[in-house]
């Protein structure tokens, strides 16, 4: 429970990072799918599933900014 949850603020935060640089939550996502492509590759333990919390977080992330975008 504990590591999806962390998935999901890695992804809010790399949404976040975006408004300082997005070239940096660019790569941030890029070296995370590979890590979890890897690990997928070497332990065989389902990592798609890693990769669908993150882009949860990341979707959360990015309707919060909308959202303060909008209301500001």
């Amino acid at each position: 429970m504990i590591t999806k949850l962390a998935h999901i603020v890695f992804g809010m935060i790399t949404s976040l990072i975006s408004l300082i640089s997005p070239t940096l939550s660019l790569i941030n996502s890029i070296v995370f799918i590979i890590y979890e492509l890897n690990e997928e590759w070497h332990l065989e333990d389902e990592s798609y599933k890693d990769i669908l919390e993150f882009a949860i977080g990341l979707t959360l992330g990015e309707v919060i900014l909308l959202i303060c975008h909008l209301i500001l």
